[in-house]
């Protein structure tokens, strides 16, 4: 978000940013604020949002750790691997989430790390500390160019979509309308297609 935030205060100088950022959902509603970006499922349903970018996440580990601890095939096996586990809003972090909306699966996962912030987990996923399970978004280049490698590839992911909050029904204020659709432009040019 920051990099295209930047991006639209220099195309438009006149226009004022304040980003804060929380690993806490923004309750935008009687705040100052005029939406929020969050990652997930939205657990209000009374929320009003739009669609910034659709988003999966996916178990990664390191080719030094799958070469020294094996490849998991199945969710049982994750009970014999080291997950690196992150704090996210208050739910209960240390449960992974398989299959569809439809018929949802958990599994509680362990290890000897937890963090509450996404860079370092994947950072110590690279470092073959164990199996992180992260967005897309954020994994992909490292997917890409081998750092990391999937695993688990067959057994599907819920949505965590990235989606804007705001506070009302209806039309947003221009100002707020044409930043939100310079976020999805900019999402979809730098992150990958996901269905």
């Amino acid at each position: 978000m920051a990099p295209l935030l930047g991006e639209l205060e220099s195309e438009h100088p006149d226009l004022r940013i304040d980003l804060e950022l929380s690993h806490l959902p923004v309750h935008v509603a009687g705040s100052a604020f005029d939406f929020s970006v969050r990652v997930g499922r939205l657990p209000d349903s009374r929320l009003h949002w739009r669609m910034l970018h659709r988003n999966r996440r996916v178990v990664c580990a390191s080719p030094q750790y799958v070469s020294r601890r094996g490849v998991p095939r199945t969710l049982d096996d994750l009970a014999r691997h080291d997950c690196i586990v992150l704090r996210e809003n208050d739910a209960d972090y240390a449960l992974w989430r398989f299959g569809t909306e439809d018929d949802p699966v958990t599994v509680r996962v362990d290890g000897a790390l937890t963090t509450n912030d996404g860079d370092v987990a994947v950072d110590w996923c690279r470092a073959g500390r164990g199996l992180v399970m992260r967005s897309l978004w954020q994994v992909a280049p490292l997917l890409d160019d081998g750092s990391l490698v999937r695993v688990l590839p067959g057994l599907p992911t819920p949505r965590s979509d990235i989606v804007a909050v705001f506070p009302e029904p209806g039309p947003l204020h221009r100002r707020i309308g044409d930043t939100i659709d310079h976020l999805a432009r900019g999402l979809e040019r730098r992150l990958p297609a996901i269905t």
